[in-house]
């Protein structure tokens, strides 16, 4: 057996903790924790409570003194890719918090760097791994409800925040902080490349200078809509919307709604009671709990493609399209403009 992978984590805030430090948990057999490094005294206190490990305030002087194999970067998005480069030119492999950078340059930066030592990028995009997720794509592949044209994500909240995700100068907003969920899922699920995007946004409720809201629509080069949208409501839309030419799927939390039926054919097309088509029938499904994938499974893949069993999902085109992709979102915005992609 080989021996497990030394890692450390930068960054041990509630995601480093609950969601990353769990992940490498349950997956002893192929991570071993050999420091964590973190700016909060209170963080490094939990730190080495939680593993016994040395802590460190800063994270170069835990590169040089550790010397890990794979770094998990947990921090700010303004903070990613100088610590990626840092990591890189240390000899690590790397995994980044979505998103991977603020923008796509800084994205296609971090993988040059990686191709410059020979090592491995892993962007982590749990909703990739999400129950809902994957079970859409399953009934979508399946053909129970035709061919898919249209294809809806949204996600509402009704609460503030007033940490830095509400500051551009940090590399807050909403966009880089619900793009990833919203936006790629979507993509995936209609196959192919975008070709057109228009998006807006908007700063509704938070305190700061980044936006909380947005809105997006993207024409895929097949012709299946995606329309994504993160905003404020005390109830909102369905989070899954997908629209076939024999049915739907409408998805909230771990509830999937699968309707199935056949469009009317009317001879006279005034008669509007003959347009309501045949009586649908409906099915409901339960998907689990993990609706932004399950750690261990995220880190089990990441153990398989750095022992040479297969590879990592997310590959280094997909990530530059994603933040292109959110880059496009702002550029619409501000320019007022469709935004065409080659």
């Amino acid at each position: 057996m080989k021996s497990p992978i030394r890692t450390v984590i930068i960054g041990y805030g509630r995601s480093g903790r609950y969601l990353h430090a769990s992940g490498l948990r349950g997956n002893a057999n192929a991570f071993q924790i050999v420091a964590i490094s973190s700016k909060s005294e209170a963080s490094l206190r939990q730190a080495s409570e939680d593993f016994h490990c040395p802590t460190f305030s800063n994270y170069q002087e835990m590169l040089r003194e550790i010397r890990p194999e794979l770094v998990i970067i947990v921090t700010r998005n303004d903070q990613h890719h100088a610590m990626a480069c840092d990591a890189l030119t240390a000899g690590c492999h790397i995994l980044v918090t979505k998103p991977l950078g603020i923008n796509q340059h800084e994205v296609a930066d971090i993988y040059r760097a990686a191709d410059a030592v020979g090592r491995k990028v892993f962007p982590f995009l749990p909703a990739r791994w999400g129950t809902d997720f994957r079970r859409i794509q399953e009934i979508i592949h399946s053909g129970e409800i035709g061919k898919v044209f249209s294809i809806r994500r949204a996600v509402y909240g009704f609460a503030t925040r007033s940490d830095w995700q509400t500051r551009t100068e940090c590399g807050g907003g909403i966009i880089l902080n619900w793009g990833a969920h919203l936006v790629e899922p979507p993509i995936l699920l209609a196959g192919g490349e975008p070709r057109h995007l228009f998006g807006s946004c908007a700063r509704v409720l938070n305190p700061g200078n980044a936006e909380d809201i947005f809105h997006c629509v993207i024409t895929m080069e097949n012709g299946i809509r995606i329309h994504s949208e993160w905003s404020f409501a005390p109830r909102g839309l369905a989070n899954w919307f997908v629209q076939g030419t024999g049915g739907c799927i409408i998805g909230n939390s771990t509830t999937l709604d699968v309707i199935t039926g056949q469009p009317s054919h009317p001879d006279d097309p005034t008669k509007v009671k003959d347009m309501e088509g045949s009586p649908s029938t409906c099915r409901t499904e339960t998907v689990g709990e993990d609706l932004f994938g399950d750690p261990v499974a995220i880190y089990q893949d990441v153990a398989a493609d750095l022992s040479g069993e297969t590879p990592y999902s997310v590959s280094r085109r997909e990530s530059i399209r994603l933040l292109a992709l959110l880059d496009g979102i702002k550029t619409s915005h501000q320019y007022q403009k469709l935004i065409t992609f080659p």
